[in-house]
């Protein structure tokens, strides 16, 4: 398991919810190979940076109990990351009239 995987499977972790904290797992195997091939973080250490930076951030908030700067650190967190520009990817597609992946036209 990653390091970062690992950080984000604690946070998840600590909620105690079974059932929550499986399918945030299957989500991840499922998903984490197709966003490592299929997408790239823009050059240079920024992204890398931000990343670490909003990590630790994360971890101050939680042992501070500040549950709204958390949320929206979170947030924010997730839409500059490989999922959000996933997520990005595939609504613009839909936007511009291209079916999915896979999909068959009708």
């Amino acid at each position: 398991m990653t390091a970062h995987r690992a950080f984000h499977r604690a946070l998840y972790a600590a909620s105690h919810n079974d059932v929550l904290i499986k399918m945030l797992d299957d989500v991840w195997d499922k998903s984490d190979r197709y966003r490592r091939i299929g997408l790239e973080l823009p050059p240079g250490d920024e992204p890398r940076t931000r990343d670490h930076r909003e990590h630790h951030e994360l971890c101050d908030l939680i042992a501070a109990a500040d549950a709204p700067g958390a949320r929206e650190l979170m947030r924010a967190h997730i839409e500059r990351s490989l999922t959000g520009s996933a997520i990005d990817a595939r609504e613009h597609r839909e936007r511009r009239g291209f079916p999915e992946a896979g999909s068959e036209a009708s």
